[in-house]
Order: structure tokens, then C-alpha cells, then sequence
């Protein structure tokens, strides 16, 4: 339903650009003026499903780093955060970031991975109780986009994690963290099962390996 409501909203939009108006919204949403793109007649073609899954920049570097866990420092504050990351105990398989994350000189998807890891461990007790939930679905959807084998349970598991994180997500915006979730990355997440199941799993797409 959102879907809808916001192709209707970007319809109009572009129609009042390409009539000489100039509203706020058009670049708001940061919207592009292109009225003929060179695929609309293109015969059997379906442009949108060639925006494939990709890991690294849609989930690991997209999703996580760039908004969860912006959305988390401004609740939590940087020193908090930090101080978190480098009282995490020790664990086989667990990375300890025992000088804290901005000593970190490079971020790849290795670094996203081992900080999911223990992310949801590190904001209990210093989020709401639905952040919290938040932060979860997202970690939930995360683990099951990266599994190389499919079933209809894991498709499941990965639909209800995006649910999940819709259900909860305007605590965000009562907490005043973020306005509004026009973010095409996380739009993207919604065609995740799709392209799943029309062209198999998601490290096929991933785009770390030619990196």
C-alpha cells in the first residue's frame, strides 16, 4: 500500500516539474527529472527486476551502517556507543573491538558483519524496548538474505523480519531520529523475496567478490 501511495505521490510530482512547477517535495525526495527513459518501449522487459539484491552496498554498508546505526548513535551518543564496543567481552568467533569503532581506518562488509555480531547485545539496556526490535528485524533480514540455500520457511522468516521493522519503525520518528523512510535502499528489501526466487540466492548479486 505504501508502494502505491508513493509512485501516485512521484507521478504527480514529475508532472508539475515537467509543467514548470517547482515543488518542495521533488527534491525532498530526490527525484530526477527524466520523462523518456530509454527502456519504456523496450518489448518484454521489466527494468525494475534488474535492481538485484546486493549485500555489501544495499544491506551491510546501506541499511546497517549508514542508518541503523546512525539512528542508534543519535539515540545512544558516540561515547556510549564506543565505550559499549570495547567492554564486549571476548568470544571465539567474535571480533572485540577493543579500541572502539573510530579507530577503525577501514570499513569493508567484514567489518559491517563482525559489528552485527554483537550490535543487538550491545544496545540492550540503552534503547527502547522497540529500537531494540528495530534493530533486530533488521539483523534478522540481514542473516536470512545471506543464506545460499532457500526454503519457503526461510522465505518466510525473511518477509516477516521486513514486517517486523515496518511495524515498529515510527518510533523512530516519535523519538525524533528520523523524519521519513522514502530511503530506496530500504524499498529495495521489499523485492528481496522476488529476486530470490526468480533468479536464486543473493550472493550471486553480491557485489564484495569483484571488489
Amino acid at each position: 500500500m505504501a508502494d502505491a501511495v508513493y509512485s501516485v505521490i512521484t507521478c504527480v510530482l514529475t508532472q508539475k516539474r515537467k509543467t514548470g512547477h517547482h515543488p518542495a517535495e521533488f527534491e525532498e525526495f530526490r527525484l530526477c527529472t527524466v520523462y523518456a527513459p530509454f527502456w519504456a518501449n523496450l518489448p518484454h522487459s521489466n527494468i525494475f527486476l534488474a535492481f538485484t539484491p546486493d549485500l555489501l552496498h544495499q544491506l551491510h554498508k546501506g541499511i546497517f551502517k549508514d542508518h541503523l546505526v546512525k539512528w542508534c548513535l543519535d539515540i545512544v551518543g558516540e561515547e556510549e556507543m564506543d565505550t559499549r564496543f570495547k567492554a564486549m567481552p571476548d568470544y571465539p568467533g567474535l571480533r572485540h573491538f577493543k579500541k572502539g569503532i573510530p579507530m577503525v581506518k577501514q570499513w569493508t562488509g567484514t567489518e559491517h558483519k563482525e559489528m552485527q555480531h554483537v550490535f543487538v547485545g550491545l544496545l540492550a539496556g540503552t534503547v527502547p524496548s522497540q529500537v531494540l526490535v528495530v534493530a533486530r528485524a533488521i539483523l534478522d533480514f540481514s542473516y536470512y538474505a545471506q543464506l545460499r540455500v532457500h526454503s519457503t520457511e526461510s522465505l518466510n522468516g525473511l518477509e516477516s523480519a521486513l514486517a517486523i521493522f515496518h511495524a515498529n519503525k515510527d518510533v523512530l520518528q516519535q523519538l525524533d531520529i528520523h523524519e521519513h523512510f522514502n530511503i530506496p535502499k530500504l524499498h529495495q528489501l521489499s523485492h528481496y523475496v522476488q529476486s530470490i526466487l526468480l533468479f536464486g540466492t543473493t550472493d550471486g548479486f553480491n557485489s564484495k567478490l569483484p571488489e
